[in-house]
């Protein structure tokens, strides 16, 4: 990304940068009046003017009045701008990796996802105001103390314009390998954030194997890493700074020892010199920021190609599309459909599939058959690479993705919770313009009387992945909050596999009453929720295909024949 795409990118907050560059040009041109005003002070005192030195004495406090004033404005605005950007680059980056493709999601790593939407994004706005937005004033200062020196004593101005090709090389020389060592830094802090999630997401496995000491171990060899690589940059960063104030010194010392030289030797208003030395050494303070804008630009850069390559990808396709559903009556049909994930062969070779609208239809088969798959592709979370399938007897392609999918209610194998209230979970997802009735999707799913039981009741906070509940409560509340958005078509992704046979048949039995008018799929091998099947289907080699109770039917469920009868499952063996 250049320098004319970030402009082009901070064109939106044009007044807040525009506004700090002309705070921060006041500041400076306040400045640029104090060496004059101070070398006239001094020129008064030496001649004994006291009243046009009492004058001049309260215009220098002026000066530094404004100065001081446009400088605090300046950097407030510039917290302000800078809170204001960082808060705006977050949620594009946010609200860009919600609506890009699974595919994209499935090939990266969360924790470097996570460093773009916070610390990269905070290093962006940073650059933003804090640097290029004052670009204007280390420009105008740098002008201006130059044009005072000029006027001062021209002959001994020319010495100025010398530091210009000694700042370009230094810059040049100690940026070469600056902006590699940004890119590697941030890589490295993703790494860190990576690991830090993983662990916290695996902290029962950490547990449970007594692992602690080897994730710790882990952990402190990525922060090393990070540690050193961030060190590596900012080393090379921060020397930008120094040795350009070096050079700019060395010059000044210069300045005075040729100036010395030529008032030893002609009439020269020593506070002519007082000036002239004062504007020298205020030129090297923007010369100073000007090289570190360099140093700054060559780390932005590495920030600036990572967020321009996420945010260029394309959006998964569907959104906008102006097929809406609007009296859905959950009729679902696959016609010879075929997929593959990138790199693996196809789960999904020439799937065909009918269900009908209020049918509850079992999908069986092996663990990595395409079970799962067939319902990603009816969300259209993946595109197919042949065939089609429809809803309600129209192609998904036409259909407006969030139409499509908000006419389905997930159940899945581990209950997605957030750390919220029970009131804040059961209303994820419900877009309809009414006050939901918690009650009745609660009643349906049989979860009533715990969410009644527990200490706030529907404002209890249940934790990060609803820790704070069973296994078998946290399904229930899953299965009320897809009741709540009253979808026509329910999925039941192996939501039953973590009980026992008695715990399956005791949830299936309560779900009866919520399974009514509605087209259901059962992702699974468990007896119970076969028992409420109309149809069972396995998938098997790519394909789809019913099958009937029978011997068949008993190879392929998990648990003995005999354990199935309880459940009105016949297999015809007996």
């Amino acid at each position: 990304m250049t320098l004319r795409n970030l402009i082009k990118r901070a064109a939106r907050y044009r007044g807040q940068l525009f506004a700090i560059s002309v705070l921060a040009l006041l500041s400076s041109v306040s400045m640029l009046a104090i060496p004059a005003l101070a070398g006239m002070l001094l020129g008064d005192a030496i001649t004994g003017s006291v009243m046009q030195g009492g004058v001049i004495a309260a215009l220098l406090v002026g000066a530094l009045l404004l100065t001081t004033v446009f400088t605090l404005a300046s950097n407030v605005v510039t917290a302000t701008s800078s809170a204001r950007i960082l808060a705006d680059f977050r949620c594009e980056v946010f609200d860009h990796l919600s609506h890009l493709p699974l595919e994209f999601h499935d090939n990266s790593r969360q924790g470097d996802l996570i460093a773009l939407a916070t610390y990269e994004a905070s290093r962006l706005s940073g650059f933003l105001t804090s640097t290029l937005a004052n670009v204007p004033a280390m420009l105008a200062t740098s002008l201006g103390a130059t044009i005072a020196l000029f006027l001062i004593d021209p002959m001994l101005a020319f010495v100025v314009p010398v530091l210009v090709p000694v700042f370009y090389l230094a810059l040049k020389l100690l940026s070469l390998r600056l902006r590699k060592l940004a890119m590697r830094a941030r890589e490295a802090e993703a790494e860190v954030y990576a690991v830090a999630e993983s662990h916290l997401q695996m902290l029962m496995a950490t547990k449970t194997f007594a692992t602690e000491q080897e994730q710790a171990a882990r952990y402190a060899e990525v922060v090393e890493e990070s540690r050193r690589r961030a060190l590596a940059a900012q080393h090379a960063s921060a020397a930008i700074g120094p040795i350009s104030g070096l050079i700019a010194g060395c010059a000044a010392i210069f300045i005075i020892a040729a100036a010395g030289t030529q008032l030893s030797g002609a009439q020269e208003n020593p506070a002519e010199l007082f000036a002239f030395l004062f504007y020298a050494a205020l030129l090297t303070r923007p010369i100073g920021s000007l090289s570190s804008v360099y140093g700054q630009w060559q780390v932005a850069k590495g920030t600036l190609t990572r967020l321009e390559q996420v945010l260029q990808l394309p959006e998964e396709s569907g959104y906008g599309e102006s097929g809406m559903i609007t009296e859905p009556r959950g009729a679902i049909a696959f016609e010879n459909v075929r997929f593959s994930y990138p790199g693996r062969n196809g789960p999904i070779r020439d799937a065909s599939l009918t269900i009908a609208p209020g049918e509850v239809l079992a999908l069986i088969g092996e663990n990595g058959c395409g079970k799962t798959t067939l319902l990603k592709l009816m969300l259209r979370l993946y595109d197919l690479e042949s065939g089609r399938i429809t809803f309600d007897g129209r192609d998904i392609t036409t259909l407006d993705v969030r139409s499509l999918r908000r006419q389905v209610g997930y159940v899945p194998q581990r209950a997605l919770l957030f750390n919220g209230t029970v009131r804040e979970n059961l209303a994820f997802g419900y877009h309809g313009s009414e006050a939901p009735d918690f009650e009745r999707a609660l009643s349906l799913a049989q979860a009533s009387a715990f969410v009644s039981a527990l200490p706030d009741g529907l404002e209890t906070v249940i934790g990060d992945n609803g820790v704070r509940l069973s296994g078998g409560q946290r399904q229930r509340i899953a299965l009320a909050r897809a009741i709540i958005a009253d979808p026509p078509v329910l999925v039941f992704d192996e939501a039953t596999s973590m009980w026992d046979l008695e715990g399956e048949a005791a949830f299936v039995e309560s779900c009866r009453d919520a399974l009514v008018g509605r087209t259901v799929l059962f992702i699974t091998h468990r007896p119970a929720s076969l028992a409420l099947a109309d149809r069972i289907v396995t998938v098997e080699g790519g394909e789809c295909r019913e099958i009937r109770p029978g011997p068949e039917l008993a190879e392929i469920l998990p648990i003995p024949v005999d354990d199935n009868s309880q459940y009105g499952i016949s297999t015809g063996s007996k």
